[in-house]
């Protein structure tokens, strides 16, 4: 966990060193766009400066001094606002720009409670999918592209394009109604479909709303439940998150080393987090009959029951993007 953290923590340093630069950078800009500017601001400066060595040298003039002050600052500070509007830059340009507005990239909110995208921070280093941070950026509903998808209706139920506009706006229901939509989602179809991109859309978009999410392969799912039941598990907290976390993604069930207490361990994390109300997304090649073979048919039972089952089909959309 130590390690974990201190990666954490020098993350959230890296965050605040950029927005420094990034503030300098628009300062630098302005003042080479507008002289005057650069002037103003080491006016306001100097007279802050020289208004404390006059109230040190003659307390008793304080409030004389201050007045004087709060007189020039006035005058300066309309003087830049004037600037500024011409020129159609914002006033506000020297504020610092945090990645979260909540905590200004400390970790911390002002009552010093952690803030959730530290919480989600944690989870995303304790999980660490290797490419999950660059699959958020990638993976967006906005980037989503349906033209991969096929408009012939061919050996399948409906077009593949009709498919996944339907899949689509349920993922996006999905999270629009996350507090009020009782049921999760369970992604199934064979590889290349686009079960993981719009599971890494849904992930970024519920994290924009301040929820935490966990992102786990079933590789590392069952691995966490193996070191856990053989006391090689450090942190406890790796098994408890999977139960506690507001939407738990399961990617590519089915991959995984089949182990004897599998079937068990799945449907147990299935089991409490519906009874709870908790979410899931949960991604696989197996259909459903072949999952029930593999997992058991109460789980298939289960997943019928509580989640909105989506069947993914047409051709390798991976393969189409690489083409075009």
């Amino acid at each position: 966990m130590e390690d974990i953290s201190s990666k954490v923590f020098a993350q959230y340093e890296e965050k605040r060193e950029n927005a420094a630069r990034r503030r300098r950078a628009r300062i630098d800009s302005v003042y080479d766009e507008i002289p005057r500017i650069k002037e103003i601001d080491a006016e306001m400066n100097m007279r802050g400066m020289k208004n404390v060595q006059n109230i040190l040298r003659e307390p008793s003039r304080s409030d004389e001094f201050n007045a004087d002050l709060n007189e020039n600052l006035d005058r300066l500070e309309k003087e830049k606002n004037e600037l500024l509007d011409a020129h159609g830059i914002p006033r506000d340009f020297s504020k610092y720009e945090y990645e979260c507005s909540e905590c200004s990239d400390t970790g911390y909110t002002p009552d010093g409670k952690q803030c959730r995208c530290l919480k989600q921070s944690f989870i995303d280093e304790a999980y660490n999918s290797s490419n999950i941070k660059e699959l958020l950026k990638k993976c967006t509903f906005k980037s989503f592209r349906m033209d991969y998808y096929s408009a012939e209706k061919g050996k399948y139920p409906d077009s593949p394009f009709n498919n996944i506009k339907r899949i689509y706006k349920r993922t996006v229901d999905f999270c629009d109604e996350f507090d009020t939509e009782g049921k999760s989602l369970f992604f199934y179809g064979t590889t290349g479909l686009g079960k993981t991109f719009l599971s890494c859309a849904a992930m970024g978009r519920l994290i924009e709303l301040g929820k935490l999410v966990i992102y786990v392969r079933a590789s590392k799912l069952f691995s966490i439940f193996e070191d856990n039941k053989f006391g090689r598990l450090q942190d406890r907290k790796l098994l408890d998150d999977l139960y506690n976390c507001d939407l738990l993604i399961v990617d590519d069930l089915g991959s995984e080393a089949q182990g004897k207490f599998n079937s068990a361990f799945l449907f147990d994390i299935l089991d409490d987090r519906l009874a709870r109300g908790k979410k899931l997304i949960i991604n696989t090649n197996l259909d459903l009959k072949e999952t029930g073979k593999v997992y058991s048919m109460r789980f298939t039972s289960r997943v019928m029951e509580n989640f909105i089952v989506c069947r993914f089909y047409g051709e390798d959309i991976r393969y189409k993007s690489m083409m075009m």
